[in-house]
């Protein structure tokens, strides 16, 4: 499955913008993303497509979107 570059280039961008909002580096907040769905995913059946993390200077948003079991 082939991800269009405009919605990969909206992704880079935004995550650019909230680590400097959060005046850290692209990658620690990549980090904290990956590290936050890892902790999750040990207690609940979770796929990556359905995990969304929101973080900005004063929140973390996670929205996990799926089946209902």
């Amino acid at each position: 499955m082939s991800v269009p570059s405009v919605f990969v280039a909206k992704e880079r961008l935004k995550n650019l913008l909230n680590a400097d909002r959060m005046q850290c580096t692209p990658d620690a907040c990549e980090r904290l993303s990956s590290d936050l769905y890892h902790t999750v995913s040990k207690y609940m059946e979770i796929k990556p497509e359905n995990f969304n993390i929101q973080i900005t200077r004063t929140d973390i948003h996670i929205k996990y979107t799926g089946e209902n079991h």
